[in-house]
């Protein structure tokens, strides 16, 4: 009796194309891999994403590395002609606003007891600022 091995689709590699969106000098938004249409803020060595957070080098991250360069030079030409049209500034503005009060949240949870009563409260404030982070970077990845 011979056994055939199951056979894969090695040729058939699906490769996901994130969009980008460069919300300053070494910042930028990146489309998820696993959750299409929303955005992580990333730069060369911090992302908002889960990975970055348990302290992995995301995809995010080195994509950051890869592009930085490239855009660097192509926003230096665009520059140049006078060509100013731009990303919606107030979306970003209120991205990065969204994001610090994240971070926010995410130190005083760190710093309080979890038997606390003020626990369930904090826990609340980060999942709302989630929500937030993950609808504004929807939306400016929608813009972009």
């Amino acid at each position: 009796m011979t056994t055939q091995a199951p056979a894969t689709n090695s040729t058939k590699r699906a490769t996901f194309r994130p969009r980008v969106r460069r919300l300053g000098p070494g910042r930028y938004l990146i489309e998820s891999a696993t959750t299409p249409g929303i955005g992580h803020t990333a730069t060369a060595s911090a992302c908002s994403c889960k990975g970055a957070s348990f302290g992995h080098v995301c995809r995010h991250m080195t994509l950051v590395g890869a592009l930085e360069p490239r855009f660097q030079a192509w926003y230096a030409q665009r520059e140049s002609r006078g060509d100013r049209g731009g990303p919606v500034a107030g979306i970003d503005a209120q991205l990065a606003e969204s994001e610090r009060r994240l971070a926010s949240a995410h130190r005083a949870l760190a710093d309080t007891d979890p038997r606390d009563d003020s626990y369930a409260v904090l826990l609340r404030a980060v999942d709302q600022a989630e929500r937030q982070v993950a609808g504004l970077s929807s939306s400016a990845l929608r813009a972009a």
